[in-house]
């Protein structure tokens, strides 16, 4: 998604999502702590870059990598993580911190993608990831995986690179939360007969979506699956 911010949810399928992915971030900038004079950020996929105040402010020098221009213009480098990197960003030396989030999912070459990550990074800085699990296709034709945390950990560890944090954003109510926002009721005839088949479940769908928003049967059940909703993982280069 082409996000202005990680704060605003963009429609009833991100009601789950989103504050996670918003915490995630926080949260792997803090564990990664402030950054010294000069460190440097290269936000990859960073479409609007709606990460670039927030990692300013913490002292980082901003760049943004992605595969089209911005309507602000403002993306530094215009190429692919899995393709042949520009002269000019090779040689721009090593960053101190790469971030993707909600990108390798649109990335056809990870083989490739992880090779310029290696390449982009100084050794001892950190690579923040995140990718879905459960979600809806987006941004299609180019939505081409939905990537287990091991997946992470296998490419990030086969190309020297050490998982330092790893976690397993939502859970079970999580994941039926967003399905239910992700899916709605509608009659498959114009007859009296699929009205009334249509009425209740309709009138189930509504309550449901909003007991689960409230939140009021997650403080009262643990509902455990082996479905979450996304990937949070925090690399570095040793």
């Amino acid at each position: 998604m082409r996000r202005k911010n990680y704060e605003s949810i963009l429609g009833e399928q991100e009601y789950f999502t989103t504050p996670l992915l918003s915490n995630s971030i926080k949260s792997a900038l803090t564990q990664i702590g402030e950054p010294k004079p000069g460190a440097r950020v290269l936000d990859i996929g960073a479409g609007e870059c709606p990460l670039r105040p927030t990692l300013e402010e913490m002292g980082y020098e901003y760049c943004s990598l992605d595969i089209e221009q911005n309507r602000g213009g403002t993306i530094n480098f215009v190429t692919r993580i899995d393709g042949v990197l520009p002269e000019q960003l090779e040689s721009a030396g090593g960053f101190d911190l790469l971030i993707l989030t909600e990108v390798l999912e649109h990335v056809p070459d990870w083989e490739t993608a992880f090779i310029n990550l290696v390449k982009l990074l100084k050794t001892g800085g950190h690579c923040i990831i995140t990718t879905p699990f459960f979600y809806m296709l987006h941004e299609e034709p180019y939505d081409f995986w939905r990537p287990t945390d091991h997946a992470l950990r296998f490419f990030a560890e086969k190309h020297g690179m050490e998982v330092t944090y790893s976690r397993r954003n939502g859970d079970g109510w999580d994941v039926l939360g967003t399905l239910l926002c992700s899916t709605s009721v509608c009659r498959k005839q114009k007859s009296v007969a699929a009205y009334l088949a249509t009425l209740p479940v309709w009138v189930g769908h509504k309550i449901l979506k909003y007991f689960f928003k409230k939140r009021t049967l997650q403080c009262l059940v643990d509902l455990q699956m082996r479905y979450y909703l996304s990937n949070f993982i925090i690399l570095q280069k040793s």
